[in-house]
């Protein structure tokens, strides 16, 4: 088992910081050792208001900003006031109600800024962000103190600030100081475009004692509240929608929009923000956000019906960490039987309705036969010790595989684009399921969140056992995708249901000797499960002097990530990049470049190389995960 101490050397510092970053929300409450205020029924404390950012803080006087923010202890209710509250500290503006996150501050560059901080908290408090940029000033306050800060933001993008009480006091906090965090835009002069700003916090507890399902009960919020009781977000067809997303949390977040493609338009984090020019502009269906950071983007809701914008680590978006009770769920949003999406989600997801235009034109009809193909959910039983193994099996010939029958990864499915692919799913299992087609641009009917997707009255349902569901796709890109479960994911994700997605461009032929599928996975549920590659615990390539290969690099472990580099000996290898889920890489970006990269949960990669000469390579692939030191996996690849 390699620790962070032995593996360090194969990091550049750059990456080295992202798998500490990555494993931050593990290490941090055991490094801090602080007790947390459990979830309280209702009392007398303060409420405390969930913050849609959408009204900035404040009063503009004679040209400057004035804003007077106080911190104070509250209790948050992220479930709705039904559900159990949590007593945390919060901002707001003075004599307003106190808001998670706190107080949007928002100014067109070169507005000057005044505000007034009062510390109501019954700890001494320091707070960061509220300062021009580059820099980040901090401002320390007693119990009781007042200070005065002006500054005037020159760089327009998307910034926080923050306040800490607990721990060393930097960085973000966790438990009752974790909602401690506002959004500050910075408008450039005359940009009129409407945006919605989502702000992603986490509170945690080591000290509840009546949830013993981890050891560390955390919660992801989004905009103070947890799915389902987050904003429904709605568009109507064509809308130019523009959203900031601050990640103000101690975690590290691979953010997965259904159904479409999003156009990163900047990075950054509290401090800067890398605004890029539309050239440089590359599309995600997931984008990984470090702790801290921040991220602007656009995209065009072409297709009406439901989606959901979520987080792709597992566990931040399950129903383990919620608050309540089901039944509490069912009767405030009026639904009053089993629901996958209300009953086994929570944390970070974000439900989006794109309206039907009345206008709209009828959908084009193919006359291109459909490719057709029947997909098979297979389980056995005891596969992963004592733990049931699942499956993904395409049917190959006139009879179906076998009932127990297993394939990890699951059978790869390979479409061409443009031709309508008719894939009937049938669900042998004793488990409810939904597959959802990550990456591809399909009508939401189809996309597979059970008892979400679709529109108005027309939802697909969860596939029941026995049941089957026939899915309608015809795929507008090539690249390198993904189908997966939606359904139970802790256990089923982590257990087998994934595999490869292939699109290829018309008149061209899957070539396995040169297109190699590279799927990062976890080798069965248990925590401490050692790392797959291609379902194989050792797995083994060839190849070939001066042949161009195409690796297709897929991550889906359910929480993982991974430190992939190409070796000779100790030397990285250079490939050139060409892809990013699915997507073409501007011009700028498909590059040569020294052969490593890190795949987080959600995200596939293409790369090209070609090696020079024969001998031996290897394939080095370090996992980080919550609570279990990183191990390092070597994979041979001898070269003809």
């Amino acid at each position: 088992m390699a620790t962070f101490e032995t593996l360090r050397a194969a990091l550049s510092e750059s990456h080295r910081m992202r798998v500490l970053n990555i494993a931050a929300l593990v290490a941090l409450p055991v490094a801090l050792g602080f007790p947390a205020s459990a979830p309280t029924a209702a009392s007398s404390a303060l409420s405390i208001e969930s913050n849609d950012n959408r009204t900035a803080a404040g009063a503009i006087t004679n040209g400057v900003l004035n804003v007077r923010l106080e911190a104070k202890v509250g209790e948050l209710y992220p479930e709705g006031e039904h559900n159990p509250a949590l007593t945390v500290f919060a901002f707001s503006e003075e004599g307003k109600p106190l808001q998670a996150p706190g107080p949007l501050l928002r100014v067109i560059a070169g507005t000057p800024v005044h505000v007034t901080l009062r510390n109501s908290l019954p700890k001494s408090l320091r707070v960061r962000g509220l300062s021009a940029r580059p820099g980040l000033d901090s401002i320390d306050l007693a119990p009781g103190a007042t200070r005065e800060v002006s500054f005037t933001p020159m760089t327009p993008g998307t910034y926080y600030y923050w306040g800490r009480t607990d721990g060393d006091r930097a960085g973000a906090g966790f438990w009752n100081d974790g909602q401690l965090a506002g959004a500050l835009i910075v408008d450039p002069p005359g940009d009129k475009r409407a945006d919605r700003i989502m702000v992603i916090t986490v509170w945690g507890d080591l000290s509840d004692s009546t949830r013993p399902r981890r050891s560390v009960q955390t919660h992801m919020l989004v905009n103070g509240r947890s799915w389902p009781y987050t904003e429904r977000l709605t568009y109507n067809l064509g809308d130019s929608v523009f959203w900031r997303v601050i990640n103000a949390s101690t975690a590290p977040h691979p953010m997965h929009l259904h159904g479409f493609y999003y156009r990163i338009l900047s990075r950054g984090d509290a401090d800067r923000d890398s605004i890029y020019l539309p050239a440089h502009q590359r599309l995600a269906v997931t984008e990984f956000m470090e702790p801290g950071s921040t991220m602007a983007l656009a995209w065009l809701p072409n297709r009406p019906g439901n989606w959901v914008f979520h987080c792709h680590i597992i566990h931040h978006v399950s129903a383990d960490q919620r608050l309540g009770d089901v039944d509490v769920i069912r009767r405030d949003l009026n639904h009053g039987m089993h629901n996958h999406t209300y009953d086994q989600m929570a944390g970070l997801v974000m439900g989006i309705t794109v309206r039907p235009s009345r206008n709209a034109a009828p959908a084009r009809v193919s006359t291109i036969a459909p490719q057709k193909l029947k997909l098979f959910i297979n389980r056995r039983d005891y596969y992963f010790g004592a733990s049931p193994g699942f499956s993904f099996v395409l049917q190959e010939g006139l009879k179906p595989p076998a009932l127990d029958s297993l394939r990890l990864p699951g059978s790869p499915i390979i479409l061409t684009r443009g031709v309508p692919a008719e894939i009937t799913v049938y669900n042998r299992t004793s488990d409810m399921a939904s597959i959802h087609w990550h990456g591809i641009e399909l009508e939401s009917y189809y996309d597979g969140v059970g008892d979400w997707s679709g529109s108005g009255s027309h939802i697909a349902p969860a596939i029941a056992p026995g049941k089957s569901f026939v899915v309608k796709f015809t795929p507008d890109r090539a690249g390198t995708f993904i189908y997966h479960t939606h359904s139970d994911e802790d256990k089923q994700l982590s257990s087998g249901l994934y595999g490869p997605l292939i699109v290829l461009e018309p008149g061209t032929k899957w070539n396995p000797d040169v297109d190699r599928v590279l799927l990062f996975a976890a080798g069965g549920p248990k925590p401490d499960a050692v790392p797959m590659l291609n379902g194989s615990f050792h797995a083994r390539f060839d190849f070939r002097t001066g042949r161009t290969y195409r690796l297709r690099l897929i991550g889906i472990a359910p929480s993982d990530a991974k430190v992939v580099r190409l070796l000779s000996d100790t030397t990285v290898q250079f490939w050139r990049a060409f892809a990013k889920d699915g997507a073409t890489l501007p011009a700028s970006q498909a590059t040569v470049r020294p052969a490593r990269l890190i795949v987080n949960p959600g995200e596939t990669y293409d790369f090209e190389f070609t090696p020079s000469k024969p001998g031996a390579l290897t394939l080095e692939v370090i996992t980080t995960r919550r609570n279990v030191p990183p191990t390092l996996n070597s994979y041979p690849i001898e070269v003809k």
